[in-house]
């Protein structure tokens, strides 16, 4: 009997009836999809299924809060992408929500926490500038040093009181070994408009954009592969003329990211089911042997591991000592937001605390 992730993929690509699903299977099939990320989708996917009436209800809370939510995260990203054209800050809205809004039939089926922009390193102070202006404000949940992370997340509660959370990226990743495998020009050359996101709205073209998803999901979530992230590769896959693909073939190993992408794009097909040209899963393959983040194609990627390549691929032993101490001693706002205080007379043992429990969390990963 297949198992439970299986038979959600098959729902969720038309590949499998709700016939042959059998009761028990059945009953964990909204938990499996809450876990997956595809709550939405399963619940669009059972429309007029009669017989999986019971299963669409349990999900029918879910979708209609995405809707609802969608409204006001469409609303407000617009918003700040005409502000940033406005003073000229060229920006990328990358990532989920970039996908949400050009291959699925519908945004609020693609569910996210947070919006993704990327801008040019040196254009961070101006974007930052502009969402400071529209409302935003600098979060400090996120550990922002130069070189253990390449962002800033910001936060602005809106007049209904929803709250929505934009991530600031000037790099896409945080891995060294990986950061600047897609930098910001390469991405806005090959960009294309999102008409239903808004006018001034761009983002990563269909080739970028398959790079980008296999990247992150081995990059950024190395060992979760949620349905969620394997569908987006699907969708982009599906409607790949001859020659996209051609391109993702150079695009791909002239980035040093071949090995990340047929991995990636082999997963989703295993999931859903679509054709990679032979040809192309070959030269990718081949193309993988000398790349630097084979190092995730080969074996389960720990922090520890991370860390090491961080240290090996910076240029300098002035750069590695900063990585250790942005890590060691992220800065006091951080540490107060993750301890929840605002007492800095405390943060001596904040630190000293998190020093211990998170090297015995680096020793045992």
């Amino acid at each position: 009997m297949p198992d439970v992730r299986t038979t959600l993929a098959g729902l969720l690509a038309g590949t499998r009836s709700w016939d042959s699903v059998p009761g028990e299977m059945a009953a964990r099939l909204p938990a499996a999809a809450a876990d997956h990320g595809v709550s939405a989708l399963l619940w669009n996917a059972l429309d007029g299924v009669d017989e999986a009436a019971h299963v669409r209800e349990q999900l029918t809370t879910i979708a209609r809060a995405a809707v609802a939510r969608e409204i006001l995260v469409q609303r407000d990203l617009q918003t700040v992408t005409n502000a940033l054209a406005a003073d000229g800050v060229q920006a990328l809205v990358v990532k989920g929500t970039a996908l949400a809004y050009t291959c699925y039939p519908q945004a609020w089926l693609r569910p996210r926490v947070d919006t993704d922009l990327l801008v040019r390193l040196e254009d961070v102070t101006a974007a930052a500038r502009v969402l400071d202006r529209v409302g935003y404000t600098r979060s400090n949940a996120t550990n922002t040093g130069s070189l253990v992370s390449h962002q800033i997340s910001f936060e602005r509660r809106d007049a209904s009181g929803a709250t929505h959370v934009l991530d600031l990226h000037w790099k896409l990743v945080n891995p060294q070994i990986v950061a600047d495998a897609l930098p910001f020009d390469a991405l806005w050359s090959t960009s294309r408009t999102a008409p239903r996101l808004g006018r001034t709205v761009r983002v990563p073209g269909t080739v970028a954009s398959i790079a980008i998803a296999c990247l992150h999901r081995l990059a950024h979530h190395q060992g979760h592969d949620r349905l969620v992230w394997l569908y987006d590769i699907h969708l982009l896959a599906r409607t790949c003329s001859r020659r996209e693909w051609e391109q993702l073939r150079e695009f791909a190993r002239a980035h040093k990211l071949a090995g990340l992408c047929v991995d990636g794009l082999r997963a989703a097909r295993d999931a859903f089911g679509f054709e990679v040209p032979a040809d192309v899963e070959a030269a990718l393959d081949e193309a993988s042997a000398g790349e630097p983040s084979r190092i995730y194609l080969e074996r389960q990627v720990t922090k520890s591991d991370v860390l090491v390549s961080d240290l090996r691929s910076l240029p300098s032993w002035r750069a590695r000592l900063r990585l250790l101490r942005e890590h060691v001693l992220p800065p006091a706002a951080f540490i107060q937001e993750r301890y929840q205080t605002r007492t800095r007379m405390l943060l001596p043992a904040l630190y000293l605390h998190r020093l211990i429990t998170g090297a015995s969390r680096w020793v045992r990963s």
